[in-house]
């Protein structure tokens, strides 16, 4: 329940507290498309919203001066790209984190035991290359999601490392300039400061945490391996004033070290 306070006296001053706000999403199913655009329009109102890369280079440069949300999608549905077009329609941008193995494979069964180990679910359709190619041209960004959706915590650090390269060299082939990195299930227990650095260490510019928060300017201008970035999941079928209460209070508690990794060097 939504706590009695942010009902007295409501939640609009959080929502319009100047902080870089990235949330993911996993699928915009045909039942969704509807409540997606609604959510986009609900966020419009109080947030600018941001490229990928420019939510990240604000909080490297600590030039955040308004409210703004970048958005992403992770696993590489095959419905992302409806996702695409209604977010095409309010001219905004999104990074859309994929498994290259799951993209590039065209066995039914590969992809069908990857939906059920992986991803727990039923078999779902997954983007093709062609389709990263239009996501591209219409302006958004692709990531890595590790090659085949791993937990990382099961992984020694050199096949990490391995997984790594490999993502990051395949993408690249096929899509140019790849920035940006997010890991998969993603609560600081699924990984630590070395897997952290590998990311880096293949080449990747940004690494993505599923742990929630915002961030707001550091005290100093942040090295870009310094920056730990931390998402809200939403789907888009929840009630948008949930939503809402999560992102408000988000920036109610908004701190410096939401930026930084909670790790020591081991």
């Amino acid at each position: 329940m939504l706590s009695l306070i942010d009902r007295i006296k409501g939640i609009d001053g959080d929502l319009v507290s100047p902080r870089v706000q990235f949330i993911y999403l996993h699928h915009v199913f045909k039942d969704e498309e509807k409540s997606f655009e609604q959510l986009i329009q609900l966020l419009s109102k109080q947030h600018f919203f941001l490229s990928y890369t420019s939510a990240v280079e604000k909080i490297l440069t600590g030039t955040i001066d308004r409210p703004y949300i970048s958005i992403c999608f992770d696993d590489g549905f095959k419905n992302n790209l409806k996702a695409a077009e209604i977010l095409n329609k309010y001219e905004i941008t999104a990074c859309f984190f994929v498994n290259p193995f799951i993209i590039s494979t065209s066995s039914f069964e590969e992809k069908e035991a990857f939906c059920r180990v992986k991803l727990e679910t039923i078999p779902i359709e997954f983007l093709e290359w062609n389709d990263i190619a239009i996501l591209q041209k219409s302006g958004h960004e692709i990531g890595s999601h590790t090659m085949e959706h791993t937990n990382v915590a099961n992984l020694d650090k050199n096949a990490f490392e391995d997984d790594c390269f490999q993502s990051f060299e395949i993408l690249s082939k096929h899509c140019g300039n790849v920035k940006h990195f997010s890991f998969p299930y993603g609560r600081f227990y699924h990984f630590n400061n070395i897997a952290a650095q590998a990311v880096f260490n293949a080449g990747f510019y940004s690494c993505a945490t599923a742990e929630r928060g915002c961030h707001i300017n550091p005290e100093n201008k942040l090295a870009h391996d310094e920056l730990c970035i931390r998402r809200d999941h939403v789907i888009a079928q929840w009630n948008p004033k949930h939503i809402l209460y999560f992102l408000a209070n988000n920036s109610r508690k908004a701190h410096r070290n939401n930026n930084l990794f909670p790790y020591g060097n081991s």
